[in-house]
């Protein structure tokens, strides 16, 4: 485990005691369970970011999604792409 790890966590422990017991005490238990979720996902993105962890771009979902249909615009239209 290296120090980003341990920082990254420390903060989020520091984070999750400070705004947590609020919530509970109100019985805000799904608010709480979101809280946990979130604050989970932002560290394990943070520890990625820092350590320089290459991950794939999302971009490539829209791109998967949209060039059969400029595919097959470009064959109805009968353009050649350059």
């Amino acid at each position: 485990m290296t120090l980003t790890t341990i920082v990254v966590g420390f903060c989020s422990l520091a984070i999750a005691a400070f705004e947590l017991p609020p919530l509970i005490k109100k019985g805000w238990a799904r608010e709480a369970l979101i809280f946990i979720v979130m604050l989970v996902a932002g560290a394990i993105v943070s520890i990625v970011a820092l350590k320089e962890i290459q991950t794939p771009s999302p971009m490539r979902v829209p791109e998967l999604i949209y060039k059969p249909l400029y595919q097959w615009m470009q064959h109805i239209l009968q353009v050649k792409d350059d």
